[in-house]
């Protein structure tokens, strides 16, 4: 009886199908960010500014210089990296309560 687990598997895999369809005609589609009319009229002064063309456009820390100019923080692609953390056992900077031993049970007298 050979049969029975073909029979099984393909009704898997067809029930597998039918439940990725029902989901994905469940999702609803992306929506575009809103348009902020302050936002696009900036850009549009940078890019007048700056003589940007189809061919040519204006490079991209350019326009983030412009546009922090006018008041809008820079993309995150183009916001300078947070600094590394300190190494392993180094000192974190200077605290205040190095003497409390509360704070710092391993302070000495």
């Amino acid at each position: 009886m050979a049969v029975f687990p073909r029979w099984s598997t393909a009704l898997f895999a067809f029930a597998m199908t039918a439940a990725a369809a029902a989901y994905a005609q469940d999702r609803d589609p992306p929506r575009p960010p809103p348009h902020d009319p302050a936002f696009e009229a900036a850009m549009d002064d940078c890019w007048v500014d700056y003589g940007g063309e189809p061919d040519d456009p204006v490079p991209a820390d350019t326009m983030a210089e412009c546009m922090a100019s006018k008041g809008f923080p820079p993309p995150r692609h183009l916001r300078p990296p947070p600094p590394p953390p300190p190494p392993h056992g180094a000192p974190r900077g200077d605290d205040e309560d190095d003497d409390d031993p509360i704070a710092n049970p391993f302070a000495g007298p």
